[in-house]
């Protein structure tokens, strides 16, 4: 083995890094290394005897050392370099004291004992004597990478003749830090130590680059690829993310501003870059989103910032979950005066707003390319801070005010400098975004009638929408009791809690509920409730025991689709593998990433080639009927409807289970009946994916009626014929 590196702490700057640093070396030699704290102990009389067999014929001689060294290396197998080790150990024999036959063993024994381990790394916290100096070097020579933090508290190091092949660090700082390690969390640290490491990884990945009064929104339209080779670089999957972060403080002739921001937030409408616009001042967090964050470690300022950044987990995005916790430690601590409560409420602000605006609490993350955040109107300190904080995660950030009152306050909390800041010449209040642009002498009388009472008419704030003004939908899971089922079960989702829209997105509020057991023992109760749910575009399935079994796929001629959980849609969608090519792409690109977000979803208790494989295949069989139903499936409407009714001991099989999770993603009303209150989705379905209501009998060997759809002709089928594979 090769000689490693061996670097020695004298000093350090930053006392928080620095033990940051520490914890981060005593969590990894904890799988593959050796911690010694102060002093190594002296050998045991059993240490020395089964050192015994490996006596050097001299201890004046390098040569006869080496013999003895090399006998040992073979017996336990160690391919370390016995002349140099041999070498070493003479020096110390002749440097260290009289007795030399002493110096040997012990120098011997704490190489059986310690490199015998074959450690890839050894962490010495304390200040090291001469003969522990050198074992520490002989390790070095061993092929272990050694840290010694001494604080220069050893003393001898000026007498080890090889002090000049070991690496200085120093710094402004001398004093010990104190450091409990035998009360060190290192599953806590594993985690702070991985993120440590992540950040490191995502460092200088995110570039601010320049525009102009002019360029600014055709700029920030622009995907990433096109920035990166404009700004010179080589583009790559995992490479710079080269963001926009302007301010837009003023107006001009208010025909031409109006006109050029609802031209800019219109653009959208035709992008997979995803618009989060934000217009009302942002809340605080309430009690509801504080609880969830769940309990913050105060020990320290320092170990409280590490908490609040280890919440951040954005599902579908490991490299902005990584910006983000980078993000929020560094400016947790710009902000830091002193006072903890103040750096924990901005803590607590930027991680709840973070995943209101992403709303990746629940959901995967799912980005075609670089996110706009898009803020109107007047600002504050913490919502400037909020968006520095974004535009480091990795997202395009665009103030826009025509109100020069705010110019102050965006000078002065622009942190770093990080934000452009570009004035127009005029002034006034902020008011609302313009909804519809003002007329000009360009357009004719008859276009300029139709846009505007298309925008009038069909803009997000009105609830009058267009038929299938929406291509893109994302599922709002609902949580409600089991009394409110039957009151939201035939709304329209735009009258339901948590329906919204941003740009060609629309957030779907939907049921996804297991209703285990029978109110009150009463089926006729049980099926007229049944009956009560069933529309003209309810699919019905009504599970037997003796379920369809699961085809013999080989899923490995999947893999050339996916890489690290994320599928190749473009790929996908060019191949004969795609059984939706027929489709209009829309269609296509709204099925297809609905099968990643099933794969992101974390509702399913699979993983790597079973997950991705299984989802693909079972995704690409969909029957011909179920994609119709999609076709007609109007997001702002009236929902689809999935009804189980399971009275049978059979659990669901993996295909049935793909496609509910499937369902629930592109927004289906979802109710699965289970008298028995035996188990079924959960099988391969995370219990946080839907929501159970038990009730208080359980009824067994039910006879299930028959029950007829209201209308046969928009009646999808039953739920096999529905998923039937063509």
């Amino acid at each position: 083995m090769a000689q490693q590196e061996f670097t020695r702490y004298v000093g350090y700057d930053d006392p928080d890094v620095f033990r940051g640093f520490l914890i981060d070396q005593f969590v990894a030699v904890q799988k593959n290394g050796v911690f010694i704290k102060e002093k190594l102990p002296a050998p045991s009389t059993d240490d020395i005897a089964k050192a015994a067999q490996y006596t050097a014929s001299s201890f004046d001689s390098a040569e006869d050392i080496k013999t003895a060294l090399e006998i040992w290396l073979h017996d336990s197998n160690i391919p370390a370099d016995g002349s140099a080790l041999a070498e070493i150990m003479a020096k110390a024999v002749s440097e260290c004291g009289t007795n030399k036959k002493n110096t040997y063993f012990v120098l011997l024994c704490w190489l059986m004992k310690y490199l015998g381990k074959r450690p890839s790394a050894l962490l010495f916290v304390g200040s090291a004597a001469l003969r522990e100096l050198y074992f520490l070097y002989m390790m070095c020579a061993a092929g272990v990478r050694v840290t010694l933090v001494s604080y220069g508290l050893d003393k001898d190091f000026d007498k080890l003749p090889y002090k000049n092949k070991i690496y200085l660090k120093d710094g402004k700082e001398k004093s010990p830090l104190q450091i409990d390690f035998d009360k060190i969390d290192l599953s806590k640290e594993a985690k702070l130590s991985e993120m440590r490491a992540a950040a490191s990884g995502v460092s200088g990945l995110v570039k601010r680059i320049d525009t102009s009064v002019v360029g600014i929104f055709e700029d920030v339209l622009k995907d990433r690829k096109k920035r990166v080779i404009e700004s010179g670089g080589v583009y790559s999957e995992d490479g710079d993310i080269p963001v926009y972060s302007a301010a837009l403080v003023g107006c001009e002739d208010d025909p031409v501003y109006t006109n050029m921001l609802v031209k800019f937030k219109e653009s959208f409408a035709g992008l997979k870059k995803q618009l989060i616009f934000i217009e009302k001042p942002l809340e605080n967090p309430n009690a509801e989103e504080v609880r969830a964050l769940g309990s913050v470690t105060r020990t320290s300022t320092a170990d409280m910032i590490d908490a609040l950044a280890l919440l951040i987990d954005l599902k579908g995005d490991k490299t902005r979950t990584a910006l983000a916790q980078k993000a929020l430690r560094e400016m947790l601590n710009e902000l830091n005066t002193g006072n903890q409560t103040v750096v924990m409420n901005y803590g607590n602000k930027f991680v709840t707003w973070l995943y209101r605006c992403t709303q990746a609490r629940k959901y995967a993350v799912q980005y075609e390319d670089i996110p706009v955040i898009l803020y109107y109107g007047d600002i504050s300190q913490s919502e400037m801070y909020f968006l520095n904080f974004m535009t480091q995660c990795g997202f395009d950030t665009i103030y826009i005010t025509p109100n020069k009152a705010n110019l102050k306050l965006v000078k002065e909390k622009n942190i770093g400098g990080l934000m452009q800041i570009l004035e127009l010449p005029q002034s006034k209040d902020s008011g609302t975004y313009p909804a519809k642009a003002i007329k000009t002498k360009v357009a004719t009388v008859a276009y300029n009638a139709e846009r505007d009472l298309d925008t009038m008419l069909y803009s997000g704030d009105t609830g009058i929408y267009r038929s299938f003004q929406f291509p893109n939908s994302q599922s709002v899971t609902l949580k409600t009791t089991y009394e409110e089922i039957s009151i939201l079960w035939k709304q329209e989702a735009k009258f339901r809690t948590g329906f919204s829209t941003s740009g060609n997105l629309v957030s779907v509020p939907n049921i996804f509920a297991k209703i285990s057991g029978v109110e009150n023992g009463n089926l006729n109760n049980y099926w007229d409730n049944v009956r009560s749910k069933l529309t003209a575009n309810t699919i019905l399935n009504i599970k037997k025991n003796d379920p369809q079994k699961e085809p013999n796929v080989d899923l490995g001629a999947y893999r050339q689709f996916y890489r690290n959980g994320e599928y190749d849609l473009e790929k996908l969608k060019a191949t004969t593998v795609n059984k939706f090519s027929y489709l209009p792409d829309r269609l296509q690109d709204m099925l297809l990433y609905k099968l990643q977000e099933t794969a992101s979803s974390g509702f399913l208790k699979l993983q790597g080639d079973e997950l991705m494989g299984s989802i693909l295949y079972h995704g690409m069989n969909l029957s011909k009927q179920f994609v119709q139903i999609i076709q007609r499936f109007d997001f702002t409407r009236e929902i689809p409807k999935l009804i189980y009714i399971d009275a049978v001991e059979a659990t669901f099989t993996l295909w049935e289970c793909i496609n509910l999770v499937l369902c629930n993603l592109i927004g289906f009303d979802i109710l699965i009946f289970t008298p028995t209150g035996y188990k079924n989705l959960e099988t391969y379905v995370s219990s946080d994916a839907f929501e159970e209501h038990i009730m208080d009998k359980f009824l067994y060997d039910v006879e299930v009626p028959k029950f007829k759809i209201p209308s046969e002709d928009k009646n999808g089928g039953f739920f096999g014929k529905l998923f039937g594979r063509n």
